[in-house]
């Protein structure tokens, strides 16, 4: 298709389906039976696991890691840098060299639901689940249902 733009040195798995509008950087690995669905983008070198469902209008930046069975619901956002400016202090444009990526992990069969926001350089545990809307700033605990801004565990799941 002429509206998805995927880099010629990413990898796509098997049975994976990619919707229009979405773009797909470099060195990407998507495994296979995954569904990205509208307006995707996932930057250089992200590792996405198998049968991943990405919902429309999320962006997932370099340094994310996302494990087999993850849900990503509609809108919700990953960051990958603690600090970020457009410009340094002096007044010149930051270059890529200007910052820290910093890194995320999304463990097996996690779900963050719609417009939640992860924070750069935590861990979101196997089976935990991100509430609509929440902001997380920490490590969640594996199954662990997490609300809010910022987001605390308000139960155990399975």
């Amino acid at each position: 298709m002429d509206n998805i733009i995927i880099h010629p040195s990413a990898r796509i798995g098997a049975s994976t389906v990619i919707e229009e509008f979405s773009s797909i950087g470099a060195d990407v690995v998507i495994g296979e039976e995954c569904k990205i669905h509208r307006n995707v983008h996932i930057g250089a070198g992200v590792r996405i696991g198998r049968r991943v469902k990405i919902q429309d209008n999320v962006v997932i930046p370099p340094g994310v890691e996302i494990s087999d069975g993850v849900f990503i619901g509609p809108s919700a956002c990953f960051t990958n840098d603690k600090y970020p400016r457009a410009i340094n202090a002096d007044g010149t444009l930051k270059s890529g060299s200007d910052w820290e990526l910093s890194r995320t992990t999304v463990c097996y069969g996690a779900s963050i639901c719609a417009n939640a926001t992860i924070v750069c350089g935590v861990t979101i545990g196997e089976w935990a689940m991100v509430g609509a809307g929440a902001v997380v700033t920490r490590d969640i605990p594996a199954h662990s249902l997490v609300t809010g801004n910022p987001a605390r565990i308000i139960k155990k799941t399975i």
